[in-house]
């Protein structure tokens, strides 16, 4: 799978991609506290994001991907998750440049964030990789012309 990224653009999700997507040994719930253990108390004062459990499989993953085109694509919902998730992307993942990390408010404009990179840095779409745990946004990026990896593409 390795062979596939170098030399690419490698945008990567965080929540349930490069950490587990639990909290409290329950799955995030999304602001839906039916659906797990989060409140909205959880995400604007809680260590939630803290607390995550890095994916071993794609440490090392990144650690053998060159550290200027590794990027983070993420989603938040508050100040304290961003703060928090830099300082967790720092601890475990140490190849990450913090330029190279971008937060926005909706999963669903990922595809469109990466071909905007694309376009402002004149890179061919055919060089950029997204991998992330949401299918319905893979497929949105596929159909936008994106290659995308699920997680479980890197484990055997």
């Amino acid at each position: 799978m390795l062979e596939k990224l170098e030399g690419k653009y490698v945008f990567f999700d965080v929540d349930g991609t490069l950490s587990e997507y639990r909290f409290n040994d329950k799955l995030y719930a999304s602001l839906k506290p039916e659906l797990g253990c989060q409140t909205l108390e959880n995400y604007l004062f809680d260590d939630l994001f803290l607390k995550a459990r890095p994916l071993k499989t794609m440490q090392r993953v990144i650690e053998k991907l060159d550290k200027d085109r590794i990027f983070v694509l993420g989603t938040i919902v508050s100040n304290n998750e961003i703060n928090q998730k830099y300082t967790w992307l720092k601890e475990n993942y140490p190849n990450i440049k913090k330029e190279n990390i971008i937060f926005i408010s909706s999963t669903m404009l990922k595809p469109d964030v990466i071909i905007e990179y694309s376009k402002k840095y004149k890179i061919d779409l055919k060089d950029m990789v997204f991998v992330d745990d949401r299918l319905d946004v893979l497929r949105k990026a596929e159909e936008m012309g994106i290659t995308a990896y699920h997680p479980s593409s890197f484990t055997e």
